[in-house]
Protein backbone atom coordinates (compact mmCIF):
# COMPACT_ATOMS: atom_id res chain seq x y z
CA UNK A 1 0.00 0.00 0.00
CA UNK A 2 1.18 3.62 -0.73
CA UNK A 3 0.10 6.70 1.20
CA UNK A 4 0.29 10.21 -0.11
CA UNK A 5 0.25 12.54 2.74
CA UNK A 6 0.57 16.45 1.71
CA UNK A 7 3.17 18.19 3.69
CA UNK A 8 4.53 21.74 4.06
CA UNK A 9 8.58 21.22 4.09
CA UNK A 10 10.39 18.58 2.82
CA UNK A 11 11.37 16.30 6.09
CA UNK A 12 9.90 12.88 4.81
CA UNK A 13 8.35 10.91 8.16
CA UNK A 14 9.10 14.33 10.10
CA UNK A 15 7.05 16.15 7.77
CA UNK A 16 4.57 18.62 8.87
CA UNK A 17 0.82 17.73 7.42
CA UNK A 18 -0.37 20.39 5.23
CA UNK A 19 -3.79 21.82 5.94
CA UNK A 20 -4.13 22.62 2.11
CA UNK A 21 -4.24 20.10 -0.35
CA UNK A 22 -3.94 22.10 -3.49
CA UNK A 23 -1.18 24.24 -2.26
CA UNK A 24 0.58 21.64 -0.25
CA UNK A 25 4.90 22.39 -0.80
CA UNK A 26 5.60 18.56 -0.60
CA UNK A 27 4.23 15.09 -1.00
CA UNK A 28 5.89 12.66 1.08
CA UNK A 29 4.87 8.98 0.02
CA UNK A 30 5.30 6.19 2.15
CA UNK A 31 5.29 2.75 0.73
CA UNK A 32 4.09 -0.09 3.19
CA UNK A 33 3.91 -3.63 2.95
CA UNK A 34 1.13 -6.43 3.79
CA UNK A 35 2.35 -6.86 7.48
CA UNK A 36 2.68 -2.76 8.20
CA UNK A 37 6.27 -2.45 7.48
CA UNK A 38 7.46 0.88 5.98
CA UNK A 39 9.53 -0.02 2.83
CA UNK A 40 10.10 3.22 1.36
CA UNK A 41 9.48 6.99 2.12
CA UNK A 42 10.22 10.02 0.06
CA UNK A 43 9.30 13.68 -0.33
CA UNK A 44 8.43 15.37 -3.85
CA UNK A 45 7.86 18.48 -4.36
CA UNK A 46 4.36 19.39 -5.51
CA UNK A 47 4.69 20.19 -9.60
CA UNK A 48 1.37 21.98 -9.38
CA UNK A 49 1.49 24.34 -5.98
CA UNK A 50 1.52 27.94 -7.51
CA UNK A 51 -1.61 26.67 -9.91
CA UNK A 52 -3.23 23.86 -11.67
CA UNK A 53 -6.17 23.14 -13.56
CA UNK A 54 -9.06 20.84 -11.80
CA UNK A 55 -7.81 16.71 -11.57
CA UNK A 56 -4.31 17.85 -12.41
CA UNK A 57 -3.16 16.70 -8.79
CA UNK A 58 -5.11 13.57 -8.59
CA UNK A 59 -3.80 12.26 -11.68
CA UNK A 60 -0.43 13.16 -10.39
CA UNK A 61 -1.11 11.52 -6.90
CA UNK A 62 -2.32 8.32 -8.92
CA UNK A 63 0.67 8.04 -11.61
CA UNK A 64 2.90 7.87 -7.87
CA UNK A 65 0.73 4.55 -6.70
CA UNK A 66 -0.85 5.99 -4.05
CA UNK A 67 -3.95 3.95 -2.95
CA UNK A 68 -4.84 6.97 -0.34
CA UNK A 69 -4.49 10.34 0.18
CA UNK A 70 -4.03 12.13 3.77
CA UNK A 71 -4.21 15.37 4.13
CA UNK A 72 -5.21 18.48 6.73
CA UNK A 73 -8.36 19.97 3.99
CA UNK A 74 -9.60 18.91 0.73
CA UNK A 75 -12.73 20.27 -1.56
CA UNK A 76 -15.07 17.87 -2.51
CA UNK A 77 -14.03 18.30 -6.29
CA UNK A 78 -10.78 16.97 -5.48
CA UNK A 79 -11.86 14.41 -3.42
CA UNK A 80 -14.53 13.25 -6.65
CA UNK A 81 -11.15 13.29 -8.76
CA UNK A 82 -9.38 10.95 -6.12
CA UNK A 83 -11.97 8.54 -5.92
CA UNK A 84 -12.58 8.02 -9.70
CA UNK A 85 -8.97 7.08 -9.36
CA UNK A 86 -9.55 4.57 -6.97
CA UNK A 87 -7.15 6.81 -3.95
CA UNK A 88 -9.68 7.06 -1.30
CA UNK A 89 -9.23 10.82 0.45
CA UNK A 90 -8.82 11.43 4.32
CA UNK A 91 -9.09 14.70 6.00
CA UNK A 92 -8.52 15.83 9.51
CA UNK A 93 -5.09 14.79 9.49
CA UNK A 94 -2.58 17.28 11.76
CA UNK A 95 0.70 16.66 13.13
CA UNK A 96 3.82 15.14 11.64
CA UNK A 97 3.23 12.47 9.15
CA UNK A 98 4.86 9.68 11.27
CA UNK A 99 2.68 10.12 14.20
CA UNK A 100 -0.41 10.36 11.55
CA UNK A 101 0.71 7.28 9.89
CA UNK A 102 1.55 5.38 13.45
CA UNK A 103 -2.05 6.43 14.06
CA UNK A 104 -3.06 4.56 10.60
CA UNK A 105 -0.93 1.97 11.10
CA UNK A 106 -2.02 1.21 14.76
CA UNK A 107 -6.50 1.41 13.71
CA UNK A 108 -6.02 4.44 15.81
CA UNK A 109 -6.83 6.74 13.03
CA UNK A 110 -9.42 8.94 13.73
CA UNK A 111 -10.05 11.27 10.92
CA UNK A 112 -12.91 10.63 8.65
CA UNK A 113 -12.82 9.84 4.86
CA UNK A 114 -13.52 13.14 3.42
CA UNK A 115 -16.61 14.44 2.37
CA UNK A 116 -18.14 17.61 1.55
CA UNK A 117 -17.00 20.78 2.74
CA UNK A 118 -17.27 24.43 2.61
CA UNK A 119 -14.06 24.63 0.74
CA UNK A 120 -12.61 27.87 -0.19
CA UNK A 121 -9.87 28.09 -2.67
CA UNK A 122 -6.62 30.06 -1.27
CA UNK A 123 -3.55 30.38 -2.71
CA UNK A 124 -0.57 30.58 -0.70
CA UNK A 125 -0.42 34.50 -1.88
CA UNK A 126 -2.47 36.53 -4.02
CA UNK A 127 -2.07 39.51 -5.43
CA UNK A 128 -2.87 42.50 -3.71
CA UNK A 129 -2.78 40.38 -0.43
CA UNK A 130 -1.58 42.96 2.02
CA UNK A 131 1.05 42.69 4.17
CA UNK A 132 -1.06 41.38 7.72
CA UNK A 133 -2.54 38.78 6.03
CA UNK A 134 1.09 37.32 4.66
CA UNK A 135 2.65 37.76 8.34
CA UNK A 136 -0.90 35.98 9.86
CA UNK A 137 -0.43 32.73 7.07
CA UNK A 138 3.10 32.58 8.37
CA UNK A 139 1.76 32.61 12.20
CA UNK A 140 -0.40 29.74 11.16
CA UNK A 141 2.36 28.10 9.29
CA UNK A 142 4.42 28.31 12.55
CA UNK A 143 1.70 27.06 14.53
CA UNK A 144 1.00 23.92 13.12
CA UNK A 145 4.56 23.12 13.46
CA UNK A 146 4.79 23.66 17.32
CA UNK A 147 1.11 21.49 17.03
CA UNK A 148 2.71 18.67 15.58
CA UNK A 149 5.38 19.09 17.84
CA UNK A 150 3.07 18.71 20.52
CA UNK A 151 1.34 15.81 19.21
CA UNK A 152 4.82 14.25 18.24
CA UNK A 153 5.76 14.13 22.47
CA UNK A 154 2.49 13.20 23.96
CA UNK A 155 2.52 10.41 21.26
CA UNK A 156 6.28 9.28 22.84
CA UNK A 157 4.59 9.94 26.67
CA UNK A 158 2.00 7.58 25.90
CA UNK A 159 4.01 5.03 24.80
CA UNK A 160 6.71 5.71 27.75
CA UNK A 161 3.97 5.40 29.89
CA UNK A 162 2.77 2.06 28.38
CA UNK A 163 5.76 0.49 29.08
Amino acid sequence: MKIAFTADDANDLESVVSYHFGHCSYFVIVDITDGNVIKKVQSIENPYKEAHNPGELPQFIHTLGADVIVTGGMGPRAQEFFKQYGIKPLVGAYGKVKDVLKEILEGEYHYEEARSSSHEHHGPHHEGENEDIRRLKLEVQDLRKQVAELKSLIMELKEKMEQ
